[in-house]
């Protein structure tokens, strides 16, 4: 079964992505209720897998923190 974690602190690549999210404009940035709505759905899918989501490929929490981005799977988790 695919882990259901999402990247945390110490993990590979952790740095990475909250370095990539660190430097996200403002004006980019989803507000942070969408955000952590967004990774609740994440966290309960069967695409996601050590933090990557398995239909488009990214890191979940860099997708999900960015206003214009939709969830990749076809049936569209995430609500517009």
């Amino acid at each position: 079964m695919p882990c259901r974690c999402l990247l945390q602190d110490g993990e590979p690549l952790f740095e990475t992505v909250a370095a990539y999210l660190a430097a996200l404009p403002e004006e980019l940035k989803a507000d942070e209720k969408t955000v952590q709505e967004r990774l609740a759905i994440c966290a309960r899918c069967d695409c996601l897998w050590d933090g990557i989501c398995r239909k488009c490929g990214c890191y979940v929490q860099a997708r999900a923190a960015k206003k214009d981005q939709r969830c990749p799977h076809e049936k569209q988790y995430w609500p517009a």
